[in-house]
């Protein structure tokens, strides 16, 4: 018992300064709190100095606990004593860890000392006080401790196989890199509750703010206790190549041959990986007459698209892989201008919408086609819905059209604050006549000229603009109203704002939120009363135009596009968002003109509309 007291006491006693250097700069720290400049500052920036602080003392304390004693020649002697070996690497790991702790517990203490005095102008840093200010100084040590606990026992075992201890510093990150990049691959496809942190992902309840990890304990204490669970692990292995291998030593010769090669294979999968997950199409089916598809809706094994100004094609998607045009018509009499017009198909009518020039002025214009023989499709009619500003350019001026169960929905704009939804009933033809008409009042988004974005599903409009979700029931076209709005905040206030992206599945609506890039979860089971369950995190967002959810997947198409290319993602087990592949144009087709037009999901196929073809993506 002698000899492990004399043990402790000698480990102890050289962590000891290493320890005390830490606590003694925290206690600096809360002293100069008081004075106010200081104060700013350091609500500005403790987040980098915490972090950073407790990476150094990580390091510091695990670089020399074994290299220090194999390059002395007092390794052996440590050894030979009657405490087992694993007992004195155990010692040394837990006392290493343990003066990790007290400077964590002391690194928070300075922000949680006086969390009211914590402001920040408003500007993108001022997520870190809301952070901090929202969760508990028990749960952040815990984080925080449980992250820095792994890259101090890695450097540990580092230092275990070196007798140098800038050795066991590189062996040491090099295993954290290779462990990075493991954990956020495979393992996190494997273990999708590993995926993300839930740190700075912040909701909203009717009291105000609401961390994540209060939302979702479990998840959070799964996060913190995989982490000691491999801390636990590379301890095991540090006793196992301490006692296997007491004389071994990594040459420098080595540990710079172990770094090129976690180099090269960080590379490989930071710029080979993309193209493994990269899918071509698996049916391509090019525009008749050179002409280009715009819109696109997929029904009973039909592609409907519009080509041209104002003219349909319909494809037979009864063969993805080799689709057939059915037939087309371009009607020379009225024209659209816009290219990318919308359509929607209700039993055998097709409706195209779009922005049709003239006098007295510009107005959205809707063109109707029988489609009853695909091969035959004829021009029924067309009409003139409103009139709008010639400089509402992008979308043609609207945003949504589509069916609802009782006729035709458009949402478009009016001006740069008002957003018009107008539904339509059918009369005996099938001619689309006024019904009733909702205006919305919304603030400018940042950014772009949409001012929402749209998704309907059952009797519900869900309108996503640059900071709410408007709700309107659509179930009568003669008496649309507004049944809900919902702020959606960014958490760091001067967040670029666009309009949000929206979408549905099932009983699932989905809302993006700008800080932290994520999409909000809402159960709408009961549509009037939206419950928000999840957090899906949306790393790569990009410049995402479009948003479409079906079957626990999620695609976006990408804003100007010159690459060809949309996203997939997969929604996995708690509340995870997990990339899957990116979806890529054949390499003939033209690069320099605007990306995926539309797109729609159908019997496991992904098809888009790409100026000059319609393109079939096999999904499973």
């Amino acid at each position: 018992m002698s000899t492990l007291y004399a043990l402790l006491w000698k480990e102890g006693r050289e962590i000891l300064p290493k320890v005390l250097v830490g606590v003694a700069l925290a206690v600096v720290v809360c002293l100069m709190r008081n004075n106010v400049d200081f104060n700013r500052s350091y609500a500005e920036g403790f987040e980098v100095l915490i972090m950073g602080g407790l990476v150094v003392m990580a390091i510091v304390l695990a670089m020399d606990a074994i290299a220090r004693e194999r390059s002395t020649g007092t390794l052996s002697f440590l050894i030979d004593k009657p405490v087992a070996g694993a007992t004195v690497l155990t010692v040394k790991f837990l006392l290493g860890l343990g003066g990790l702790l007290l400077v964590a517990l002391m690194a928070w203490t300075t922000v949680y000392i006086d969390l009211a005095s914590l402001e920040v102008e408003r500007s993108w840093l001022a997520y870190k006080p809301i952070t901090v200010q929202s969760i508990d100084y028990t749960s952040m040590v815990a984080l925080s401790f449980t992250q820095f606990s792994l890259l101090y026992a890695l450097i540990f075992i580092g230092s275990v196989v070196t007798d140098h201890p800038f050795k066991g510093v590189a062996v040491g990150i090099a295993l954290a890199v290779i462990l990075g990049v493991f954990l956020t691959g495979p393992a996190t496809a494997i273990f999708p509750i590993l995926n993300r942190y839930p740190l700075v992902s912040i909701g909203l309840d009717d009291q105000g703010h609401l961390v994540r990890l209060a939302t979702d304990s479990a998840r959070f204490w799964v996060k913190v206790l995989a982490n000691l669970g491999l801390t636990v692990a590379v301890l095991a292995m540090a006793v196992v190549l301490l006692r296997r291998y007491r004389e071994a030593m990594l040459s420098w010769r080595t540990v710079a041959i172990g770094w090129g090669a976690v180099i090269a294979v960080v590379f490989a999968i930071s710029y080979g990986g993309p193209l493994v997950n990269q899918r071509m199409p698996a049916g391509v089916l090019a525009a008749p007459d050179k002409q280009y598809y715009g819109g696109l809706a997929v029904q009973g094994g039909l592609a409907y698209m519009t080509i041209g100004q104002s003219g349909i094609a319909i494809a037979d998607l009864s063969n993805p892989q080799q689709m057939r045009l059915l037939g087309s018509a371009r009607p020379e009499s009225y024209k659209l201008w816009q290219s990318r017009n919308n359509i929607c198909v209700v039993d055998s009518l097709a409706y195209i919408v779009g922005w049709r020039k003239g006098l007295p002025s510009d107005s959205l214009g809707v063109v109707v086609f029988d489609v009853s023989d695909p091969a035959a499709p004829t021009l029924k009619g067309y009409l003139m819905f409103a009139a709008i500003k010639k400089d509402r350019w992008s979308g043609g001026g609207y945003r949504y059209w589509g069916a609802t169960d009782d006729g035709l929905l458009l949402v478009r704009e009016q001006d740069p604050n008002l957003i018009v939804v107008e539904a339509f009933f059918l009369d005996a033809e099938g001619m689309p006549v006024a019904g009733d008409v909702q205006v919305i009042t919304t603030i400018t988004p940042m950014g772009g000229p949409d001012l929402c974005h749209v998704s309907v599903r059952g009797r519900r409009a869900y309108i996503g603009t640059g900071r709410e979700l408007v709700v309107i029931d659509v179930d009568d076209v003669h008496a649309l109203r507004e049944t809900g709005r919902r702020t959606i905040e960014s958490f760091r206030p001067e967040s670029y704002y666009r309009a949000k992206l929206v979408a549905t599945d099932g009983d699932k609506l989905y809302v993006e939120r700008f800080w932290p890039s994520e999409l909000v979860e809402f159960d709408i089971t009961n549509p009037d009363q939206l419950r928000e369950v999840g957090y899906l995190p949306l790393s790569g967002r990009g410049d995402m135009l479009s948003l479409q959810v079906v079957d626990g997947m999620a695609y976006s198409r990408a804003w100007w596009s010159s690459d060809v290319k949309m996203k997939a993602w997969t929604i996995a087990e708690y509340g995870a968002l997990i990339e899957g592949f990116s979806l890529i144009g054949p390499d003939y087709l033209e690069k320099d003109l605007w990306g995926f037009n539309a797109l729609s999901v159908a019997n496991g196929y992904l098809y888009a509309t790409r100026h000059e073809a319609l393109l079939a993506y096999r999904l499973y």
